[in-house]
C-alpha cells in the first residue's frame, strides 16, 4: 500500500501547489478551483478505495465484475499524470479496436497497471532522458492485451527472469514487492503479466481472457 500510494500522493501535492501558485498570480478562478477540488477529491477516493480493496485482497468472497480494461487503464492514469508531465514524461494512451470487456477485479487491476507505470517512471527517471510511455489496449488472437512501453533503456538480461521474484529489487528504496504482487493479482483473476525488452526500452504485457458475457455491463 505504501508503494502504491506514494505515486497519488505526489499527484495530490503537485495539486496543492498548483492551486496555491495559481492564488499568488490571481488565476484561481471559480472554474480552475472546481476542477481541482474535482481532482483531489478522486485521487483520495481512490486510495481509500486501494486500502480496501489489499485489505480484502485475500478474501475469497471478493465478486469478480466485468468491466472494460482501457477504463481500468485510463484509471491509474489519472493517477499519475500530473507528477509525471512535472517530470518530463509523456503517457501516450490508446484504446484499438473494439472494446476489451474482461472479467476481473477492476481497482486491482488499476493497481497493476499503476505498478508498470511507476517501473517505467523509476527507469526513465534513472536513464535521465525525456520520457515517453506507450499504452495501448487491443485484442490479441484469442486475449485482451495492454501493452507499457517505456523508453528508460530495458532491463538487464541477467537478472530478467527474477523481476517476478518477491523482495527482488534493484532500486534503493525498492521493496521488491510490486511485480511480485501485480504477479498474484493477474493469476487471480486469470490472466498473466509478462515483460521484456523492447526498442529503447521494456515493455509490460498484461493480457486477460475476454469476458463471457460483455453486453452485461453498463457504459456511458
Amino acid at each position: 500500500i505504501a508503494h502504491q500510494g506514494r505515486q497519488p500522493l505526489n499527484a495530490l501535492g503537485l495539486l496543492i501547489a498548483n492551486i496555491k501558485d495559481a492564488y499568488e498570480y490571481n488565476e484561481l478562478d471559480k472554474a480552475t478551483l472546481d476542477k481541482s477540488v474535482k481532482d483531489g477529491q478522486r485521487m483520495i477516493q481512490k486510495m481509500s478505495t486501494t486500502i480496501d480493496d489489499f485489505r480484502n485482497f485475500f478474501k475469497p468472497s471478493t465478486e469478480k465484475k466485468c468491466f472494460r480494461m482501457f477504463e481500468g487503464t485510463v484509471e491509474a492514469v489519472r493517477l499519475v499524470e500530473g507528477s509525471f508531465k512535472n517530470q518530463n514524461i509523456e503517457i501516450i494512451n490508446e484504446s484499438c479496436g473494439a472494446p476489451c470487456f474482461v472479467d476481473g477485479y477492476p481497482n486491482e487491476y488499476s493497481q497493476v497497471v499503476l505498478n508498470a507505470l511507476t517501473n517505467a517512471k523509476d527507469a526513465i527517471v534513472g536513464k535521465g532522458v525525456a520520457g515517453k510511455i506507450h499504452i495501448r489496449v487491443e485484442m490479441r488472437g484469442a486475449l485482451a492485451v495492454l501493452s507499457v512501453q517505456d523508453n528508460g533503456g530495458g532491463i538487464p538480461e541477467e537478472i530478467m527472469d527474477k523481476v517476478f521474484d518477491p523482495y527482488f529489487t534493484t532500486k534503493e528504496k525498492g521493496t521488491g514487492i510490486g511485480l511480485y504482487m501485480s504477479k498474484m493479482i493477474m493469476e487471480k483473476m486469470g490472466g498473466d503479466i509478462a515483460i521484456r525488452n523492447f526498442k529503447d526500452g521494456a515493455e509490460v504485457l498484461i493480457t486477460l481472457p475476454p469476458a463471457k458475457e460483455p453486453a452485461q455491463i453498463k457504459t456511458a
